[in-house]
C-alpha cells in the first residue's frame, strides 16, 4: 500500500533545509496518519524518527498503531542499549513495542515499571498488551508492596489483572478510596475498568464520586476515566443518563457541579477521540451528529431541556463549565460536518 500524501509532506518537511516542522503542523499531520495510515506509513517514517527520536517523538504512536513485529524489533534495536532507553529516546517507545505484542521486550519493560515517570507509565501500558505469564508473581508482589500507599508507580495497578487474582478489583477500589493520592490515581481508575463487566458498577460510582477527582485535567485522571469508559463499552448515552439522575437528585450543589465537570471532561475526549494506545478501548460508536442530537437538542421549543439547560439549573450563567459546553457544541458541529464530508467523498 502506498504512503499517504500527508506522510510524504511530513517527510519533505523533515528533509528540507528550512526550520523544523512546526509543532502545530506536525501534530495535525500525525493525527491524520494515525486515523488513515497503514504499515507503509510507519515504515516510511521509522528512519527519520531514528535519526532524531527526541525531536520526532510525536511519531511514536504511528509505529504502535500501524507497525508490526518487525517495526517493534527495529525500534528496540535502535532505541535501547543494555536494556535501557538510549539518551534522548522518548519513553513512549516502551508503550509502542508492548502494544505491538513484541514479547522479547517483556523483561525490559518490567525493569522500567518502578522507575521514573514517564518511563514507568509507558512500560506498564506496554506490558498490558503482553502475556506477562512469567511476571505474574513479580507483579503480584509489587502490587502488595505498594498497596495502600499514597504515592506509587502510578500505572502499576493496570497490571492487576495479569496476576490472575480477581480480588484485586476490590483492593484497587479500596486503595483509591483510602490512601492513594489523587495526583497518582489514573492507573487505579484504568486498572479497575480493566477488570471488565464485573467492574462496571464500581467504575461508574467512582466517576461521579468527588473523592476520585475523575474530572482532573491537571493530573490526567480525566483521560484515564475516558479510557476506562471505553474499555467498559460505556456509551455517552449511558453516561448522560447517570449524570441526569445525579443532577436531578437531592445531592448538594458541589457534588452536582463535580458530576457536570466530569461529564464535560469526558465529552471533550469523546469529541476529540485521541488515540490511547489501548487495544481494549475501541473508538466510541456514536458519531458527532448523534452526540449533538443526544446532548444539545431541545425536545420542545418552549424550554431548554438539553445538557446546557440541565447544567444551567445548577450553575451560574457565566460559569466556566457552561462556557465549555458551548465550546463543545460548536466543536461537535464542526466535526459532524467533517464526518459528513468524509462519508460523502468515500461514497463517490
Amino acid at each position: 500500500m502506498a504512503v499517504l500524501r500527508a506522510t510524504r509532506e511530513l517527510l519533505d518537511g523533515y528533509g528540507s533545509a528550512s526550520p523544523a516542522v512546526r509543532w502545530r503542523r506536525e501534530s495535525t499531520v500525525v493525527d491524520v496518519i494515525l486515523r488513515h495510515g497503514s504499515l507503509a506509513d510507519a515504515q516510511a517514517l521509522l528512519p527519520v524518527f531514528v535519526e532524531n527520536p527526541e525531536a520526532r517523538r510525536r511519531l511514536v504512536p504511528i509505529f504502535a498503531r500501524h507497525g508490526d513485529a518487525s517495526t517493534a524489533g527495529l525500534l528496540l534495536a535502535a532505541c535501547t542499549a543494555a536494556g535501557q532507553l538510549r539518551e534522548g529516546v522518548p519513553a513512549e517507545v516502551l508503550h509502542a513495542v508492548g502494544f505491538l505484542g513484541y514479547e522479547p521486550a517483556e523483561r525490559m519493560l518490567w525493569d522500567h515499571v518502578e522507575g521514573l515517570y514517564p518511563e514507568s507509565m509507558n512500560a506498564c501500558l506496554g506490558l498490558l498488551h503482553l502475556p506477562c505469564d512469567g511476571l505474574r508473581t513479580e507483579i503480584a508482589q509489587a502490587l502488595r508492596r505498594h498497596h495502600g500507599a499514597g504515592l506509587f508507580p502510578e500505572f502499576l495497578p493496570v497490571l492487576a489483572t495479569k496476576t490472575g487474582d480477581p480480588s484485586w478489583l476490590g483492593r484497587l477500589v479500596q486503595w483509591g478510596e483510602g490512601g492513594a493520592s489523587t495526583d497518582c490515581n489514573g492507573g487505579l481508575i484504568l486498572g479497575i475498568a480493566l477488570h471488565g463487566e464485573r467492574a462496571r458498577a464500581e467504575f461508574t460510582q467512582l466517576l461521579w464520586n468527588p473523592w476520585w477527582e475523575a474530572n482532573g485535567g491537571g493530573t490526567g485522571s480525566d483521560r484515564w476515566a475516558y479510557a476506562g469508559a471505553r474499555v467498559l463499552g460505556l456509551s455517552m448515552s449511558d453516561l448522560y443518563a447517570g449524570l441526569s439522575a445525579r443532577v436531578r437528585s437531592d445531592a448538594g450543589t458541589e457534588d452536582k457541579r463535580h458530576c457536570l465537570e466530569t461529564f464535560v471532561a469526558l465529552l471533550g475526549y469523546w469529541a476529540g477521540r485521541p488515540w490511547l494506545g489501548l487495544d481494549r478501548a475501541p473508538d466510541p460508536t456514536e458519531t458527532c451528529d448523534m452526540l449533538l442530537d443526544l446532548l444539545f437538542e431541545w425536545s420542545t421549543p418552549d424550554r431548554d431541556d438539553s445538557l446546557i439547560g440541565l447544567a444551567g439549573g445548577v450553575l451560574d450563567h457565566g460559569d466556566r463549565v457552561l462556557a465549555r459546553l458551548y465550546e463543545l457544541e460548536n466543536e461537535l458541529q464542526v466535526r459532524a460536518a467533517h464526518e459528513l464530508e468524509v462519508h460523502t467523498l468515500m461514497a463517490r
